[in-house]
């Protein structure tokens, strides 16, 4: 159920990494064709490099089987590694809520005496 629960998040962050990278890239080439000199796309590839380590980083398919694996984990996988220890060990799920409320307590005091902008 566990790797069900990760590779349903990282589809969720993957589309939402193509919902914003489409326009971005559309925008990307319009504008690689329209100001002038011959950078050869510069700005088009760039969107494309990044959508490339974006890729890496999420691992979609890093769950993809019932085994552990071989290399270290990293980009996405750590965070979601680190936050299934904080909810399964309780001693960081507290430190977790601790921190949580202090956030909660900065943002109402920097929003003011009546908690509004």
């Amino acid at each position: 159920m566990r790797d069900v629960i990760v590779f349903q998040f990282k589809l969720f962050v993957d589309g939402l990494r193509d919902l914003l990278i489409s326009p971005v890239s559309l925008l990307a080439a319009l504008v690689d064709l329209l100001v002038p000199g011959d950078d050869g796309g510069r700005r088009f590839y760039a969107v494309v490099r990044y959508g490339r380590r974006t890729e890496m980083w999420i691992n979609l398919f890093g769950a993809a089987g019932p085994e552990k694996p071989a290399a270290e984990t990293k980009g996405m996988d750590v965070i979601l590694q680190d936050l299934e220890e904080m909810v399964r060990d309780p001693a960081r799920r507290e430190e977790a809520r601790a921190r949580a409320q202090e956030l909660l307590e900065r943002l109402r005091h920097a929003s003011g005496p009546t908690g509004q902008s």
